[in-house]
This record gives C-alpha cells, sequence and structure tokens, in this order.
C-alpha cells in the first residue's frame, strides 16, 4: 500500500495519446518506477486489501526489498 501511495506509482490507461492496447496491460496497469521493470503487474484485474502480506516467493527470496510490518 505504502508503494501505490507513493507519488512517483502511475495508475497507467493509455499510451501515446491512445488507449491501453491488451499487450501493454490494458485497460489499466500500475507503474512502479523505482522497482525493476519484471515485478511491475501488467494489468489490474482486481484489487483487494489485506491486513498482513502474504508470503510468496519474491518477498521470501528478497525480503530487502519489501517493507515488513
Amino acid at each position: 500500500m505504502d508503494e501505490a501511495m507513493n507519488p512517483l506509482t502511475l495508475l497507467t490507461v493509455g499510451l501515446y495519446d491512445e488507449v491501453l492496447p491488451n499487450q501493454n496491460g490494458a485497460p489499466v496497469r500500475i507503474v512502479v518506477p523505482w522497482k525493476y521493470r519484471f515485478k511491475s503487474a501488467k494489468s489490474l484485474v482486481k484489487i483487494r486489501f489485506i491486513e498482513k502480506q502474504s508470503p510468496t516467493s519474491w518477498n521470501t527470496y528478497a525480503s530487502s526489498e519489501y517493507i515488513r510490518t
């Protein structure tokens, strides 16, 4: 949530003055410029808020990249 609220995070709906095409994550793509490109979400389908972050391979093996609460 902290990364989503960062002023550098973008919710993208278009590309070069056109509607975002499917291959670029239409209809909405989140862009987190300071994260590695391969870790960006390509397409948002659903947003769900949870109290605690679920364990994944990314936050297990690269825990320094994530904020733990």
